[in-house]
C-alpha cells in the first residue's frame, strides 16, 4: 500500500494553456463524473490549494497559481467584444474559497453586472454565491447567496479600460454542504452582464452550459488533481469508478472520497494527508471481470470513522477462493483488516458459498457468518486446500454452522460458534488406478543386480523410497529406488533380470531436497510413470531480497523404457522466501485410458502482486512449466500426453 505524493509539475505547470485545458477536460469525465452518470459539457476547473499569503486581494488577479480559464459558453446573447468576454479561476484553503475574473464589458453597471460561482456536491445539491463588482467612490463589492448578503465575504474589483478584474474571498461557512464534503465536486463559474440599473440580463457566458447539477463539470481539488496527473495519468485509467463513496474514513471530520478505479483502491480529502496526497494500493483483483462481488463504506467499529467493507475473488472466473474483508485506518493514514474470512470457493467440479450480515451489537457492527449454498461438492468428493492465514469456508458437511465475531480491541474476534452434527464422508469407490506401490519381496529384492548397482556408483546405506511396482517391460513388476538423488529401477523382467537403470537428480542440492517419490499410469499405456516431488534450492537475489534461498517446489514425471528413465513433464508448483510464498495448484484429470496434468493458480502468503519480485513466466523456464501465479485473471493449464510428452 503506498501513498502518493502530489506531484506538482507533472502536468498543471509544465504543459501549454491548451494541453492543461484539454486534460481538465479528460480528468473531469474520468473522475467528476458520479459512477452511473455521463459526464457534463464544459471546462473542469482547476483549483488550487493556496496558502494564506499566496493571494493578495487588490483587484487585480497577476499573482494566481492557474490561468484563468475563459468562459466560452453562451447561455444568453453572444460572447464576443467588445459587450462581453470573460475569463476567470478559483482557489481555496482551509477556510475560503477564492474567486478570480477578469471581464471584458462595454459598460459596467453597478449592482447589476455579476460574476457567478455555482457548486454542486456528491447528491445533486447546488449552491450559488454571486459576486458583485462596487461602484468605485460609492459603495463596495458584495457577494450573496441565496439574495442574502455574505458579512464576513470580500470582493475587492479594479475598473480597467473596456472592463473590470475582480477578486473575491468567499467563507466556506456560507456554504453549509461544503462544512463535511468538499471532494467530488462540481463547478461552473458565469459573468452576467446586464443592460443597466435595472437588471435585465443581456448577456450570460460561463465554463459550464448551464447552472443545475448535471450541466455542470468537474471541481478538482489538490488531491484530484494529484490523482489525476499521478496513478490515473501512469496507468492509462479513464473512465468513471466502479465504485465510488463519500464518508469520514479517517483524520478529521471532513468526509474523504473512496474510489475504486480498475484494480486501484484510492482515499483522498480536504483533511486526509494535509489535503495535498492521496493514498492508493493494489486490491490484488481484477475488478472489471467481477472479481471483487461488493465494496461498501459502513462504520463498523462505533468510533464515528467508517471502515471499507469488501468480498474480492482470488484466482480466476471460474476457480476462485472468495475473502469477505474489513479494512480501517484506526488513526493512520494506511487501511489495514481487521477482519477477515474466506467465504466461497468455486472450481470445475462445485462451488461453496457462505453468507455474511453485518447485525447491530450496540454503537458497533457484529459480522456473522453462516452457511450458504453449495453445488457439485459433498464430504467425498471435496478435496479443495483448507484457508490457514484466516479462518476457512463453512462447508455444509462440517461441524459449524454459524460463527459470530465482535470487535475486541483493534480487531475482531470470534465470539459465537453453532455447531452441528458433521456428515461423514461416503465410503470410497474402487480406485480406477493401480494399488499404491508396495515394498519389493524376498524374489523380487533382486539382491544380486541391487549389490552390483551399489559398487559401481559408490552408493552406501539404505534407499529412501523402495517401492514393487511394474514401470515396464512384461507383466511382473519392477524395484524402484531413490538412493540419494540417484532413481534405480531393476528387475526380473527389466533388463533380462541382469541390468539396471539409473537416472541422477542434478538439479537438486541435496539429498533431503527429494519431498516424495510416487507412482501413477499416467501414459494409458498399462505401465507406472514415477512421479517425484522437491524443493530446487538458489541463493537469494537482490530482486527477491538478497538473503537466504530462494525455494521452487517443483515436480518431475518419469517414464521408464528398457533404455532408461526419460522425463515426460516438469513443472514449478511454489516459490518461497523465507515465510513469503506463492502456492500453485496440480492435480491429475481422467482423460480415458491416460490422465491429463491441470496446473492452475492456488495463494500467496505475505506476497501481493505488487510485491511478488518476479513476472509470470509465459513458457516452459529452466525446463519447468511455469507456477502459475495467484492474479492478473490466470486461468488453469491442462497438459496432455501426446505420446512422447505432455503438452499443452
Amino acid at each position: 500500500m503506498h501513498g502518493r505524493p502530489l506531484a506538482r509539475c507533472l502536468l498543471p505547470r509544465c504543459l501549454s494553456r491548451a494541453a492543461r485545458i484539454a486534460i481538465a477536460i479528460a480528468i473531469g469525465a474520468s473522475i467528476g463524473a458520479a459512477p452511473a452518470e455521463a459526464h457534463a459539457d464544459g471546462t473542469s476547473l482547476r483549483a488550487d490549494l493556496v496558502g494564506a499569503r499566496d493571494l493578495k486581494l487588490d483587484g487585480v488577479p497577476k499573482e494566481w497559481p492557474e490561468a484563468l480559464t475563459p468562459l466560452s459558453h453562451a447561455l444568453k446573447g453572444r460572447a464576443a467584444r467588445p459587450d462581453l468576454e470573460a475569463r476567470a479561476t478559483v482557489a481555496y484553503d482551509d477556510a475560503r474559497v477564492y474567486v478570480a475574473a477578469d471581464v471584458t464589458d462595454d459598460k459596467l453597471v453597478a449592482g447589476g453586472d455579476h460574476v457567478e460561482l455555482v457548486i454542486g456536491f456528491p447528491g445533486g445539491a447546488t449552491r450559488s454565491i454571486a459576486i458583485y463588482p462596487g461602484d468605485p467612490g460609492k459603495s463596495p463589492g458584495s457577494a450573496r447567496s441565496g439574495g442574502a448578503g455574505i458579512a464576513s465575504a470580500r470582493v475587492v474589483e479594479a475598473p480597467r479600460q473596456g472592463g473590470y478584474t475582480i477578486e473575491a474571498s468567499l467563507p466556506w461557512s456560507a456554504i453549509p454542504e461544503a462544512q463535511t464534503t468538499r471532494v467530488g465536486l462540481r463547478a461552473g463559474l458565469f459573468v452576467h452582464d446586464v443592460d443597466d440599473a435595472s437588471g435585465g440580463e443581456r448577456t450570460v457566458v460561463g465554463t459550464a452550459t448551464g447552472a443545475s447539477y448535471a450541466a455542470l463539470p468537474a471541481l478538482l481539488t489538490e488531491p484530484e488533481q494529484a490523482l489525476a496527473d499521478g496513478l490515473l495519468r501512469e496507468k492509462g485509467l479513464r473512465g468513471t469508478p466502479r465504485f465510488e463513496a463519500f464518508a469520514d474514513v479517517a483524520g478529521d471530520a471532513m468526509k474523504e472520497r473512496v474510489l475504486v478505479h480498475d484494480r486501484w483502491l484510492v482515499v483522498l480529502g480536504p483533511g486526509f494527508r494535509g489535503g495535498k496526497e492521496y493514498f492508493f494500493a493494489d486490491l490484488g483483483v481484477d475488478v472489471a471481470s467481477g472479481m471483487m462481488p461488493s465494496f461498501d463504506v459502513r462504520d463498523a467499529t462505533g468510533d464515528d470513522k467508517a471502515e471499507l467493507v469488501l468480498r474480492r475473488r482470488f484466482g480466476s472466473a471460474s476457480r476462485y477462493r472468495e475473502v469477505f474483508a474489513i479494512l480501517a485506518f484506526g488513526g493512520g493514514e494506511v487501511p489495514n483488516p481487521i477482519f477477515q474470512h474466506e467465504i466461497g470457493i468455486a472450481a470445475e467440479s462445485g462451488s461453496v458459498a457462505n453468507e455474511v450480515s453485518l447485525v447491530p451489537d450496540g454503537k458497533r457492527l457484529a459480522v456473522r457468518v453462516d452457511l450458504g449454498a453449495s453445488k457439485g461438492f459433498d464430504a467425498g468428493s471435496y478435496r479443495e486446500p483448507t484457508e490457514t492465514s484466516f479462518d476457512p469456508v463453512l462447508l455444509p458437511w462440517g461441524s459449524v454452522r454459524s460463527q459470530t465475531y465482535r470487535l475486541a480491541g483493534a480487531a475482531y474476534a470470534k465470539a459465537d460458534e453453532q455447531r452441528q452434527a458433521a456428515t461423514p464422508a461416503p465410503a470410497p469407490q474402487a480406485a480406477a488406478a493401480a494399488p499404491p506401490p508396495r515394498p519389493p519381496s524376498a524374489e523380487e529384492q533382486q539382491a544380486e543386480v541391487y549389490a552390483i548397482y551399489k559398487r559401481e556408483r559408490g552408493a552406501t546405506g539404505k534407499p529412501r523410497f523402495d517401492l514393487a511396482v511394474d514401470v515396464a517391460g512384461d507383466a511382473r513388476v519392477e524395484r524402484v529406488l531413490l538412493h540419494g538423488r540417484a532413481l534405480v529401477v531393476f528387475g526380473k523382467g527389466y533388463r533380462g533380470g541382469k541390468g539396471y537403470a539409473f537416472l541422477t537428480l542434478p538439479q537438486l542440492a541435496s539429498d533431503a531436497d527429494v519431498m516424495d517419490l510416487s507412482t501413477r499410469d499416467a501414459t494409458g499405456d498399462g505401465k507406472q510413470e514415477l512421479v517425484v516431488k522437491a524443493i530446487q534450492r538458489a541463493p537469494a537475489t537482490p530482486e527477491s531480497g538478497g538473503a537466504g534461498t530462494v525455494d521452487r517446489e517443483i515436480v518431475l514425471v518419469f517414464q521408464v523404457t528398457e533404455e532408461g528413465l526419460r522425463r515426460v513433464f516438469g513443472a514449478e508448483l511454489a516459490r518461497s522466501v523465507g515465510a513469503q510464498r506463492v502456492q500453485g495448484a496440480m492435480r491429475w484429470v481422467a482423460a480415458g485410458k491416460a490422465a491429463e496434468i491441470e496446473l492452475a493458480p492456488g495463494k500467496a502468503t505475505d506476497w501481493t502482486e505488487k510485491t511478488y519480485p518476479w513476472a509470470q513466466d509465459l513458457g516452459p523456464a529452466g525446463g519447468l512449466e511455469p507456477l502459475i501465479l495467484p492474479w492478473g485473471g490466470a486461468q488453469p493449464v491442462r497438459y496432455r500426453w501426446t505420446g512422447s510428452a505432455f503438452a499443452r
